[in-house]
């Protein structure tokens, strides 16, 4: 009987472990998570309680509390002396991945907000001749396009899928203007029957498009470098999809404009 209520104790001990590691890796303090696991296996105590647990003094638990309640993981009674109780953990940790993704947002915000500012300043240098690097997550992908469509000067050569050539008006619409306004010419080889007449329509006045049904996500700017990308048929291995090459080598990106221009009648 005791040594089995040893191996529960132990058991209990480790489980506990676990779950503060967990909890700490979505974000939350380790006095956050020892807190919010007390609250779960006694719902409805104290502050003094807490306090007496978790050996900490009653302002700090108090501002634990406050903290936990503004992210809407606890939530107290009006009843007096006030009780406590945690979110179930489904909830909490829905809120957690909610508050990561938004720091993960607010990072790729500065990184493209860095980038920009070395840029505009000079500090880079002008592009060498070398292999360049991976690009993984949606909103990376996203800014490495724009970046490229942005930093294009003489023209912008775009092999694109249904999908990507709809983009092209739903989300890089203002740098596609910008570009076309700075006189950059745009080549755009999509399957042209399969794009919406309004699409083509708009497309058709700032670029030259031909017909041609493809199977990557092209973009190469100024024949110096080019983003490649899976077509919307990795969708069914997602992780594929969002993810790319930046090429920052003249020889290579020069070469895919050739191939996709040698699709095109120009003289």
């Amino acid at each position: 009987m005791a040594m089995a209520l040893i191996i529960s104790v132990n058991k209990e001990k480790l489980g506990s472990s676990r779950l503060t590691e967990i909890l700490k890796s979505l974000g939350m303090r380790d006095t956050e998570a020892i807190i919010y696991l007390i609250l779960l296996k006694k719902p409805g105590i104290s502050v003094s309680e807490l306090a007496k647990e978790t050996k900490l003094t009653r302002q700090r638990v108090y501002d634990i509390l406050e903290d936990l309640g503004e992210r809407g993981l606890v939530y107290v009674s009006t009843q007096r002396p006030k009780k406590f109780f945690a979110v179930s953990p489904e909830v909490a940790t829905s809120i957690l991945i909610r508050e990561m993704e938004k720091r993960l947002y607010d990072l790729l915000r500065l990184r493209e907000e860095f980038v920009h500012i070395v840029r505009s300043i000079g500090y880079e240098k002008r592009v060498a001749n070398h292999i360049s690097y991976e690009v993984t997550g949606r909103r990376a992908l996203v800014g490495a396009v724009k970046d490229i469509i942005s930093r294009s000067k003489r023209n912008l050569t775009i092999a694109a899928t249904k999908n990507e050539t709809m983009r092209l008006v739903y989300e890089y619409k203002p740098e596609i203007l910008e570009a076309f306004e700075r006189g950059v010419e745009i080549y755009l080889l999509t399957a042209i029957k399969e794009i919406p007449s309004e699409i083509l329509d708009f497309l058709s006045k700032i670029a030259t498009i031909e017909n041609f049904e493809l199977s990557a996500r092209i973009y190469v700017r100024d024949g110096e470098e080019a983003i490649i990308m899976p077509s919307e048929g990795s969708l069914k291995e997602r992780r594929w999809y969002d993810e790319g090459v930046v090429l920052n080598n003249r020889d290579i990106s020069n070469a895919l404009k050739k191939i996709i221009l040698s699709h095109f009648s120009i003289s």
